[in-house]
């Protein structure tokens, strides 16, 4: 679910645009020894693309080439701009009680390795959990007002006042709204409304998976962001097809 937020930070470090294109190949990219797939590998990959069709297309090639193009050598410049955007907020909720904080391996950890921010800024080297992911979703969605979720009706306690660039942010919601429309989250699209989001697979390191889909509605005029978050056990596991659907049925049933 990170790769619109690294998307994000790649747009606030004033190094590319949606529009810029991208060569992803036939889907294998060899990362310094590493070797990182796109979903499509076996099928020839996508060739070139833009950025934003990398995006709803779940192209991890797409979004490391784009990291690569924005930051170069300079990791912990990405990890600042997430710091600023406040990536992993909240550290609590009240009537949470076990909510732990985000935790992300970054250069400063000795566990650091030079393919760590390939991993990372495609959803591994991090553990954090839905509504944290969901927090950063809702601020887009709000126009980049970060607001801390609650589970009782109080005052509204902001986490962040603008979490970045307008521009920027509502350059990455029409990309948000093109996941559903063109993309891989089109198991999300509803006839009642329009959808915003992204859809979401990684494996785990005990071989499960986590399929999600993270987005909000009406895309227009937000007025609710909502995560589906599935373990799957094993394969078949889409993010877009499983968990996107259910994101589309709960939309269809709240309107």
């Amino acid at each position: 679910m990170i790769q619109p937020i690294s998307i994000l930070a790649a747009l606030e470090a004033g190094k590319i645009k949606l529009t810029d294109t991208v060569d992803v190949g036939d889907g294998i990219y060899i990362c310094k020894g590493d070797t990182i797939k796109d979903h499509n590998w076996h099928r020839g990959g996508y060739g070139e693309i833009s950025i934003k069709q990398g995006l709803a297309s779940s192209s991890n090639i797409a979004i490391y080439k784009t990291m690569e193009k924005a930051f170069g050598n300079d990791a912990q410049a990405y990890f600042n701009l997430l710091d600023k955007m406040s990536y992993g907020k909240p550290d609590s909720i009240t009537g949470i009680t076990n909510l732990k904080p985000a935790h992300f391996i970054t250069p400063k950890d000795s566990s650091w390795s030079n393919t760590a921010f390939a991993w990372y800024c495609i959803g591994y080297n991090q553990t954090i959990t839905p509504i944290q992911t969901l927090t950063f979703y809702n601020a887009i969605a709000n126009r980049g007002r970060m607001v801390q979720p609650q589970l009782y009706k109080n005052s509204t306690m902001v986490i962040n006042p603008q979490i970045a660039n307008q521009a920027n942010i509502d350059s990455l919601k029409q990309a948000l709204e093109y996941v559903v429309t063109d993309g891989l989250g089109q198991s999300a699209k509803s006839d009642k409304v329009q959808v915003a989001g992204k859809t979401g697979t990684v494996q785990l390191e005990d071989g499960s998976y986590i399929v999600e889909f993270c987005g909000y509605f009406p895309a227009n005029a937000p007025q609710y962001s909502i995560i589906v978050s599935i373990h799957k056990a094993e394969l078949p596991a889409s993010g877009g097809l499983m968990a996107g659907d259910v994101f589309r049925q709960i939309v269809n049933h709240m309107i």
